[in-house]
């Protein structure tokens, strides 16, 4: 089966499919997000990145499985990551500005606060998971296209003001065509290159 891409303001819109490159996200959630935002987050997030031809799976690693089938427990893999919800940044001076940190290539932070401040401003709580995929999906691009990869436009912009707000509840805060590419192609070349 073949995906198909389509050209729309600059943004890639790509359909997942079996060749589509995939990226295993281990979730460890320290915020105690609550399951129906921690689901409306993780399916924003998915569609972001699918958009930019990426397919993610999610693994709940905030229970501890102390059976020996628990993948949690298996070192990463090549096309594995790890997501770790933080509820805030401690002595975080610019909390309406900071909205995570990745560790390039394997760690991705998201802060939760910053989702809920940003709801609650226009009194709208229902936007959080939305507004929370958004940052996940900006931090793992982080660990994709490395730790200097913000733009002027698009979901990687440094700085998000109620502009770029709007567009993610809009579903328009994407990654552009050239960053989808690039992920891509880190996918395809971690998975080529497995660490010895």
């Amino acid at each position: 089966m073949v995906g198909t891409l389509t050209l729309v303001a600059g943004t890639a819109r790509c359909a997942v499919n079996d060749n589509t490159p995939g990226i295993r996200i281990r979730v460890d959630d320290y915020a105690h997000v609550s399951p129906g935002i921690l689901n409306g987050a993780q399916r924003e997030a998915a569609r972001i990145l699918a958009k930019a031809g990426l397919r993610a799976e999610w693994l709940d690693c905030s229970l501890k499985n102390e059976s020996a089938a628990d993948p949690c427990s298996e070192p990463l893999q090549p096309t594995e990551i790890v997501l770790r919800l933080i509820s805030e940044a401690k002595n975080n001076k610019y909390q309406d500005s900071v909205f995570g940190f990745a560790v390039v290539p394997l760690v991705a932070s998201a802060y939760v606060n910053y989702a809920v401040r940003s709801a609650q401003r226009d009194n709208a709580e229902f936007e959080i998971p939305v507004i929370l995929g958004s940052v996940i999906a900006h931090e793992i691009g982080h660990l994709l296209l490395g730790l200097n990869s913000h733009s002027e436009s698009g979901i990687m912009q440094k700085q998000w003001e109620r502009h770029q707000i709007r567009q993610a509840l809009t579903g328009n805060l994407l990654f552009t065509i050239e960053q989808g590419q690039s992920m891509q192609a880190e996918i395809r070349k971690r998975a080529q290159n497995p660490p010895h």
